[in-house]
């Protein structure tokens, strides 16, 4: 395997050496999960985290939301060997997870009819990571029937849903400033992913607050936590994101939810569990393309915060989980156990060819009315997009010590039931 991580900025390596003057990188910033909820509350001027079974919280005797962020900090601790940048950039992390956690806890007892919001038949885009899933995402987001999470208000919720406008301003300069150090500390991933406050962005990161998130796992090095992530029941981290959504309505009502994440294909039973009505599109891609794409992405993300990064021990298990995953839903959905009619299957090859075909496809498949102008909005927002314009992102199978004939055999029930090609 000879993937290597970017280069790194040298401002992040001198600053990293600070650690090493001061001893270690735990005395500069501290990640005492006591002195972090200690923090929070503090700064939030609250102190009420939930209780067990409120909110969809550990329900029916389950782990509640505290196991799970003791759980991740002791993994943090013992596995993510974070360097001084990854250790304030997580620090940042989860101390705006607790407020959030404070404040909509705090909204949600003040308002208890939040919890009566409509969250009808939402639209929702899953597929493999690198399958096309951000672009489509942003495209549909273009239809004024549809409302969209968008980076800023995932981050401040409360803000977004309650906040006066001097509120909304501080609060989207403060997402804005997070947005921007991330690219600082690495430029190569503006190349991979587009990320910006007011772009759409994955819905998951509303399950951060309840520490149940494959978005803690993505970005840290931490395969116990992975482990405890992937036999735990996922339906409260579900029913945290369904109040939330019902949080963000109390501005945007009327308007159908439109969502995207592509870690919902671990969690379809639970995704339909708590929104039986969803509509999902699926992407379909050729994993010899969509894998070591986010082999190379999961590393740039913990080599932002870790100078030990060897991702060897994590390229077989991503094969074999995502090829699982795939199995799974293919034979939830021939059972029974998912609905198949709420899916609508869409090639990557078939959005690249026509984006308006591929899209009025969808929106025929589940019933919907197609609205006048997104046609030429959509070709609008594409020719804003020219392809490259932030940089080239390269990867290859053999970087992972992989080859695309490998990769294909893993995921070969899964390319014969949708008829997916090879991309060359």
């Amino acid at each position: 395997m000879d993937w290597q991580p970017p280069p790194r900025p040298r401002w992040v390596d001198r600053l990293n050496g600070h650690a090493d003057h001061a001893g270690h990188a735990r005395l500069l910033v501290p990640l005492e999960p006591d002195e972090l909820l200690a923090a929070a509350t503090e700064r939030a001027g609250l102190d009420d985290f939930g209780q067990p079974g409120e909110f969809g919280d550990g329900g029916a005797g389950g782990a509640g939301w505290q196991t799970h962020f003791e759980t991740f900090m002791e993994a943090l601790e013992r596995e993510g060997n974070l360097h001084l940048t990854g250790r304030l950039l997580t620090r940042t992390d989860l101390l705006a997870a607790l407020r959030n956690r404070l404040e909509l806890v705090d909204l949600w007892r003040r308002r208890p009819e939040i919890g009566e919001q409509p969250v009808d038949g939402p639209l929702v885009v899953i597929g493999a990571a690198r399958s096309g899933t951000s672009i489509l995402h942003e495209l549909l987001a273009l239809d004024p029937a549809h409302n969209t999470p968008t980076t800023w208000k995932v981050h401040r919720p409360v803000a977004a849903a309650t906040g006066d406008a001097a509120t909304v301003a501080a609060a989207r300069r403060s997402v804005d400033s997070v947005v921007s150090f991330w690219h600082d500390v690495q430029p190569e991933y503006e190349t991979m992913h587009h990320n910006g406050g007011d772009l759409p962005t994955e819905c998951i990161f509303l399950t951060v607050p309840t520490f149940l998130s494959d978005n803690w796992a993505g970005t840290h090095t931490v395969p116990s936590y992975s482990r405890h992530l992937a036999v735990a029941d996922h339906r409260p981290a579900y029913e945290w994101h369904r109040r939330t959504l019902q949080t963000l309505s109390l501005r945007e009502q009327g308007r159908r939810w439109m969502l995207k994440a592509p870690s919902h294909l671990a969690t379809l039973r639970e995704l339909f569990a708590v929104y039986p009505d969803a509509r999902v599109i699926q992407l379909h891609r050729d994993p010899a393309r969509t894998l070591p794409s986010m082999l190379s992405l999961m590393g740039t993300l913990r080599w932002m915060r870790t100078d030990r990064i060897d991702m060897e021990p994590f390229v077989e298990p991503t094969v074999a989980g995502v090829a699982h995953l795939q199995r799974r839903a293919i034979a939830d959905r021939a059972s029974g156990r998912l609905p198949d009619d709420r899916f609508f299957d869409l090639h990557y090859a078939e959005l690249l060819a026509d984006p308006v075909a591929a899209i009025g496809a969808a929106y025929e498949h589940f019933g919907l009315a197609l609205a006048t102008g997104l046609p030429d909005a959509v070709r609008a927002y594409l020719a804003s997009k020219p392809k490259g314009a932030r940089g080239s992102h390269r990867y290859s199978p053999e970087g992972f010590g992989l080859t695309a004939e490998g990769i294909r055999s893993a995921f070969g029930d899964y390319l014969d039931r949708f008829e997916v090609a090879a991309e060359d």
